[in-house]
């Protein structure tokens, strides 16, 4: 049985989360809590509680008890034209709905990889009048700098990411979000022990008296 244990940390809200994955040895299931710190602030409770229930590549369940929040997921890939295309489609919506209760949502993802550097995804949500679309260069012979383009059309807003690998598990990574003016950077390092850190930071370039929003995570990897 494999165990992963992720903590993760914002530094402007001063909040804290940690998830538990557990995949038996005999089936390709995983099973998944996360927690807040609303979880434990008033005594044990469900609120920022979150179960999952995952075939990875496959299909995904996620459960709020508190707000009994639901979550589907399915996902599937198949070769058109000697070409890799992955579909996910995902719906949100609440087991007990009222006045409060957010829509429910559905949204289709695309993707097409036309070759181990070149890649395609078209994002959309149903009733949201528009799409996003990204595409992923892979740049060298390693393809160690990953460069992805993006496109939101109901917001007629681009957004960039850039990031690099470097030798001995380090990767660096920079995004810029036309239409929210928020840059960001960040920083992640693997273990050679099986675990990895990540310290990623934002900045608001509309508002710069904003302080930048930090947030810390780590993963460690176990054999039970």
């Amino acid at each position: 049985m494999k165990a992963t244990v992720k903590g993760r940390y914002e530094g402007d809200k001063a909040t804290a989360a940690a998830t538990l994955a557990v995949s038996p040895a005999a089936a390709d299931l995983r099973f998944k809590a996360s927690a807040t710190d609303a979880a434990f602030a008033r005594g044990p409770s469900l609120e920022g509680l979150t179960l999952t229930l995952e075939k990875p590549g496959s299909f995904l369940v996620d459960l709020k008890p508190h707000t009994q929040d639901l979550r589907f997921q399915f996902m599937n890939s198949a070769l058109l034209l000697d070409r890799r295309v992955s579909l996910t489609y995902t719906h949100s919506t609440t087991l007990f709905p009222g006045p409060a209760a957010p829509p429910a949502r559905t949204g289709l993802d695309c993707s097409i990889t036309f070759d181990p550097a070149n890649k395609l995804n078209l994002s959309h949500t149903l009733g949201s009048g528009g799409c996003r679309v990204k595409y992923s260069y892979a740049h060298g012979q390693d393809r160690l700098t990953t460069i992805e383009p993006s496109f939101d059309t109901a917001k007629n807003a681009w957004d960039f990411a850039v990031s690099r690998k470097f030798q001995g598990g380090d990767a660096i990574k920079g995004t810029y979000h036309a239409s929210t003016k928020l840059l960001g950077l960040e920083w992640t390092r693997d273990s050679k022990i099986g675990g990895s850190f990540k310290v990623a930071t934002t900045f608001d370039l509309s508002d710069q008296s904003k302080a930048p929003k930090l947030i810390a995570e780590s993963t460690w990897n176990y054999e039970v």
